[in-house]
């Protein structure tokens, strides 16, 4: 939520490996299908999240719970 105009959020697991990238164009919210890159369901637990908008980076953390 309150996302930039554009902005590329990346989803890496706890040790560091890349989940998915999603490219946002349109302001407001992103909705993500909770699959990895390959198409895959991904598990429960940990994730981090970065936020990258021309020079502004954010990073922070998010749990899935099934």
């Amino acid at each position: 939520t309150r996302l930039p105009e554009q902005c590329t959020i990346t989803i890496y697991t706890v040790t560091g490996e890349k989940v998915r990238v999603i490219e946002h164009r349109s302001g407001g919210n992103e909705w993500w299908d909770l699959r990895s890159y390959n198409n895959q369901e991904v598990a429960p637990g940990l994730y981090i999240y970065v936020v990258e908008s021309g020079d502004a980076k954010k990073i922070d953390k998010f749990a899935i719970i099934r």
